[in-house]
């Protein structure tokens, strides 16, 4: 059974997601847009071709000494514009500037404008560093239908396979109490579906099902980097291949075998090819790889394309799925999902809804999110709710879903036939100490594995809080991190949350992560705010295995070895039994040896 018809007629579904041109990710800002000096979105213009202007602004402080900053000058930038902005977000273009060298902050408009024609258009910059403006935010989804009115739900199960990991939500309430879902998968071969029964969750009249997606174990890599909360050299034990890239060199029609590719490197043989010329993977083509001819950059496939494209379209590649040992078996897949929702009602009439073009997507909170690293949730960015049917889907934050191929085409769903990961326990800190000014450590007690939970009071917007996790500390009481081990695979490892200045507080945790900690440091509280143990809690999260035995005496020390023992266990525990819940996150074959042996 293939991805694409395993779920019944439902399509893979991706975020249409443009470049933000004001993000809260990145040391570099752009403000102040405008077109032809005007800054209020002009109606009715007289120039065909107006300047377009911006300025770049530097989000953090960087010490005097510093020879070059972060958010330092502009080197390039680049300007796409579209006829409208659902046509920009979906990347269906009029005009592009390319990746252009340069400080210049006023462009003359590319093209030639005719009368009553309109335009949307967004600009990314670089720094003295090279690095860009803005950053990926990831996507949420939400798709509303209605329940006949006077009809009860008889039945109604949610299908549902998230390619990184999924959320989902019917009318504003999780649909399940599942985490971290659906869990580690080699994508080339099998991707993991869930079924949840969502018959409570429904209501005679208006509804929504919402889908938030985080990267997961499905990509992994070391450059999810954010300057403006620290976060510049990402912890990652591995990272996941990056596939083939590339665009059309030339059209090719109806029947066709073969395409000729601006490049052929990091495609492979028996993988997939997926051949999109926009409209929002409408005209999405994916075929088998069956030869690559490096020379003329010439790519073969079966079976013959259905379609004509032209020149330029995007095309991209898979993994192999020929053995889960291939190195392309860790082949990066950006976040996607598919599901089916089928409504069966109390006079025998079903309805069904898929994942296609008409479910709408916008960016979310989530402004970075690494499987290893931590996650950056920007709270000012949050739609309240979003996945609520009374939420305006036609405003212009909202555009269509785009449809997106699946990891390989020889990708599996399958059902899970283990325990699903659930939370288990809450702790409260033993302790709290502040070894350092703005430092503030809370102590669980316990090594645990899972999420830091965070209660605060009302704070002004924007105000960045650090938590990172660790299963050790410094001599001068610091959280030492030194179970990640030394090398080259980075160092920054915690989770931030920026708050929105709600009334009344703000509680968050990550959702897309996990980790091992005993003690959990805090810092960017505002000065001479001085936080209670109500700050943190600790969620431990663990599949719901169901437990076999226990064991007591009255011994104390015994005790003690056995606790120890239970909670190291179920510290690995997850989707995979793990080697450790920090560095490595993987399954080895060893680990379910020498566990067998003992």
């Amino acid at each position: 059974m293939r991805l694409y018809t395993t779920i019944s007629t439902a399509a893979l579904m991706l975020a249409s997601v443009p470049a933000s041109t004001a993000s809260s990710c990145g040391a570099v800002k752009i403000s102040q847009l405008s077109v032809d000096g005007r800054t209020d979105a002009p109606l009715g213009l007289g120039n065909p071709r107006p300047t377009l202007a911006w300025q770049m602004i530097q989000t953090r402080d960087c010490p005097a000494s510093d020879e070059i900053c972060p958010g330092d000058r502009q080197t390039a930038y680049e300007i796409q514009a579209a006829a409208t902005v659902d046509d920009l977000r979906a990347g269906r273009l009029i005009w592009k500037s390319g990746k252009t060298e340069g400080n210049e902050q006023n462009v003359l408009f590319g093209i030639s404008l005719t009368s009553r024609d309109t335009v949307a258009w967004r600009v990314k910059v670089w720094d003295a560093l090279g690095q860009p403006s803005g950053c990926q935010p990831l996507p949420l989804f939400v798709r509303h239908f209605d329940i006949p009115s006077g009809r009860d739900v008889a039945d109604a199960r949610l299908y549902i396979s998230g390619v990184g990991m999924h959320h989902a939500t019917v009318n504003g309430e999780d649909a399940t109490d599942e985490v971290l879902a659906p869990g580690y998968s080699n994508y080339q071969l099998s991707s993991e579906y869930r079924t949840y029964d969502v018959t409570n969750a429904l209501r005679s009249g208006p509804n929504a099902v919402g889908v938030s997606l985080g990267n997961g174990p499905a990509y992994v890599r070391r450059n999810v980097r954010n300057p403006a909360v620290g976060r510049n050299a990402p912890y990652s034990w591995w990272e996941s291949q990056l596939m083939g890239n590339g665009t059309l060199s030339a059209g090719v029609t109806t029947g066709s075998n073969n395409v000729r590719l601006s490049s052929v490197a990091r495609y492979n043989i028996g993988g997939s090819i997926n051949i999109d010329t926009g409209d929002g993977g409408d005209r999405l083509e994916s075929r088998v790889i069956t030869a690559i001819d490096n020379g003329t950059s010439v790519i073969s496939f079966t079976p013959a394309l259905e379609q004509s494209h032209k020149a330029g379209a995007k095309v991209t590649g898979s993994g192999n799925n020929i053995a889960a040992s291939d190195p392309s078996a860790g082949a990066a897949v950006t976040p996607r999902f598919i599901a089916r929702l089928e409504i069966m009602l109390d006079d025998g009439s079903s309805t069904i809804i898929v994942t296609d073009r008409s479910w709408r997507t916008t960016l979310g909170p989530l402004v970075t999110d690494a499987w290893y690293s931590g996650s950056d949730y920007d709270a000012r960015r949050e739609k309240l709710g979003w996945d609520e049917p009374d939420t305006d889907l036609k405003s212009s934050v909202w555009t269509s879903a785009g449809i997106a191929p699946p990891p390989n085409l020889a990708t599996k769903l399958v059902a899970r036939a283990a325990e699903l990961i659930r939370k288990q326990e809450r702790f409260s800190p033993v302790s709290v100490t502040n070894p350092a000014p703005g430092i503030w450590v809370f102590d669980f007690g316990q090594n645990i594995v899972g999420w830091p939970f965070i209660t605060l009071p009302e704070l002004p917007a924007g105000v960045t809080i650090k938590v990172a996790p660790a299963e050790g500390l410094n001599a001068n009481g610091t959280a030492n991190q030194a179970s990640l081990g030394p090398g080259p695979r980075g160092s920054d490892l915690f989770n931030t949350y920026t708050t929105a200045g709600r009334a009344g507080g703000e509680t968050w945790h990550p959702r897309f992560n996990y980790f091992g900690m005993q003690w959990v440091q805090v810092t960017g509280l505002p000065p001479g705010f001085e936080p209670g143990p109500e700050l943190i809690t600790g969620i431990r999260l663990q599949a719901d295995a169901p437990i076999a035995g226990t064991f007591t005496s009255s011994n104390a020390r015994l005790n003690r070895i056995n606790k120890m023992a239970h909670y190291s266990f179920a510290s690995n525990l997850m989707s995979v039994f793990t080697d450790c819940p920090g560095r490595e996150k993987l399954s080895y074959p060893a680990d379910y040896t020498r566990l067998r042996n003992t």
